[in-house]
C-alpha cells in the first residue's frame, strides 16, 4: 500500500469573517507528482502557507510525514524544499551566495548538482540579487530547492517569469524528482504544465 505524504481533512481558513479556505481535502502518495490548479485568488497560495505552519488553520487538520503542520513545523521544514511564487533575496548578495545561504540554512551543501542546475536555468550567479528580473530570483530558488536532498517539494506557481525554454527545464527536474521516488505539489494555473508532470490533481 503506498504511504501518504501529504493528508488534508476539511481544512479551513478564515480572516475575520472572510472564508479564505472552505473543506479543502487531498492526500498525496508517497512518489507522485499532485497538482494543486485553481484561478489565482482561489486560495491556492493560502492553502500552501497553511501546509507550510505559516498561518494557523482555523478548522480541519493538515499533516505532512504523519505530523501537524501546526504543531510540528520546524520537523516538516527539515524534510521539505519549497519555492513561493514570488521569489524576495538578500539584495546585496550575489545570487551564488544566496544559493548557498539557502543550502546551508536546510542543512544541505552546494554540489556538483547547483552547479548544474545554474548551467541549465542559465543564471548569471555572479549578480547582485538586486540586479535580478523577477525570472531570474524564481530561478534561484529553484535552484536550491532542486539542489536539496528533500522528501518533499512543494511548488506555488513556480514559472511566474519564467520563459518556455526554462518552464521546460522545470518540468525536466520535477520528472526527474519523479522518477527517484520524491513527492511534487504543484500549485498552477498553467493547464499544460499539469498535464505534462502530474499523476493525480485536485481542483480549488
Amino acid at each position: 500500500m503506498m504511504s501518504d505524504i501529504l493528508m488534508v481533512d476539511h481544512l479551513q481558513k478564515k480572516f475575520g469573517k472572510f472564508q479564505a479556505l472552505k473543506n479543502i481535502t487531498m492526500t498525496i502518495h508517497a512518489g507522485e507528482v499532485f497538482g494543486f490548479i485553481g484561478p489565482n485568488g482561489a486560495g491556492k497560495s493560502t492553502t500552501i502557507r497553511t501546509l507550510l505552519g505559516i498561518l494557523r488553520p482555523t478548522g480541519g487538520s493538515a499533516q505532512i510525514f504523519g505530523m501537524d503542520v501546526w504543531q510540528d513545523a520546524v520537523a516538516i521544514h527539515k524534510r521539505i524544499a519549497y519555492v513561493p511564487g514570488d521569489v524576495y533575496l538578500w539584495p546585496n548578495l550575489t545570487g551564488g551566495e544566496v544559493i548557498d545561504l539557502l543550502l546551508r540554512l536546510n542543512g544541505q551543501q552546494h554540489s556538483a548538482k547547483t552547479d548544474q542546475l545554474i548551467k541549465d536555468f542559465e543564471l548569471d550567479v555572479s549578480k547582485k540579487a538586486r540586479t535580478y528580473s523577477k525570472g531570474n530570483r524564481q530561478k534561484v530558488a529553484l535552484v536550491a530547492a532542486f539542489s536539496s536532498d528533500a522528501d518533499f517539494y512543494i511548488f506555488d506557481e513556480p514559472t511566474s517569469g519564467l520563459d518556455p525554454l526554462m518552464e521546460e527545464v522545470f518540468q525536466k527536474y520535477v520528472l526527474a524528482l519523479k522518477d527517484v521516488g520524491k513527492s511534487v505539489l504543484l500549485s498552477s494555473h498553467i493547464l499544460s504544465e499539469v498535464e505534462r508532470m502530474c499523476d493525480r490533481i485536485a481542483i480549488i
